[in-house]
């Protein structure tokens, strides 16, 4: 394989769409992290990627996975993020085998809660989900997107699952201009009650004004459906345009990547401007 290495410009914001969930004024980009890609990301397998360097006074070592449709694009383009024990490589890498199908570009990296891979920077084994550590590589990826010269940034998503989930929560609220639209599957936040936890509060999650589908098991023992039903209730209150999917009997893993919900997050992405 062809090793390239591009080093990140700092590229001009790009203009929000009319609609009031799209995005508007994106965050600003890196100065000069390098950005090393490894493989075709237009081939079956995609390619990996690793990304150091400082943003924003934060020290980044990250690695991840790209997928991308033939051709020049401009293509939409969706961050997905992977569950406990997950990496990019496993968990995301199959979600994004559906995905490119549908015309997106793919992008994900590993998170502190990975299994399998190197921990990476920022954060730590005791910053799990929705930390401020991974929120920051959420967004590191962000950037990335808007370097690759065939994404259109007025039409990117943010996926998730469990863990994952908790991050595109995260995410969502700390950028809330930056996406289009939003999905995920075994996901939800916690009461502002608990101080510590990997997902997100329900006062962070009030900040959130992106189109947001969720997916859950109401069988899941690892993330009780209350987790979503709760967002599900913030999102209600805030009026911000959302789906809560109930699947009778389904358990924690048996959402996230099944053909069902696919198919309901391609529905949900056409509907707000992602194709």
């Amino acid at each position: 394989m062809r090793l390239v290495v591009v080093t990140l410009l700092v590229l001009a914001a790009g203009c929000g769409g009319k609609e009031s969930s799209s995005p508007t004024a994106p965050s600003p980009a890196p100065s000069s992290p390098a950005f090393t890609l490894q493989g075709d990301p237009a081939s079956g397998q995609g390619a990996t990627w690793t990304y150091g360097g400082t943003l924003e006074g934060i020290a980044y070592d990250l690695q991840g996975i790209l997928l991308k449709p033939q051709g020049g694009g401009p293509f939409p383009a969706v961050i997905l993020s992977h569950g406990a024990g997950g990496s990019a490589n496993v968990y995301s890498r199959g979600v994004a085998a559906e995905m490119v199908r549908w015309g997106l570009v793919c992008i994900a990296t590993n998170y502190t809660h990975a299994g399998g891979v190197s921990l990476g920077a920022p954060g730590t084994l005791l910053e799990p989900g929705a930390s401020q550590a991974n929120v920051r590589r959420a967004h590191a990826v962000y950037e990335i997107l808007r370097t690759l010269g065939y994404v259109d940034m007025r039409r990117v998503a943010a996926h998730g699952h469990s863990m994952g989930a908790f991050v595109t929560t995260a995410l969502l609220a700390t950028y809330p201009n930056d996406f289009r639209a939003a999905s995920h599957t075994a996901g939800g936040v916690r009461t502002d009650a608990f101080a510590f936890g990997p997902a997100p509060p329900e006062s962070q999650a009030t900040s959130i004004r992106t189109p947001y589908q969720l997916h859950h098991g109401d069988a899941d023992s690892v993330v009780p459906i209350a987790s979503d039903r709760r967002l599900d209730s913030v999102l209600q209150t805030i009026g911000v345009p959302h789906d809560l999917r109930v699947y009778p009997g389904a358990e924690h893993n048996d959402v996230s990547n099944n053909p069902t919900v696919l198919a309901a997050i391609r529905a949900w992405y056409g509907s707000h401007g992602m194709f």
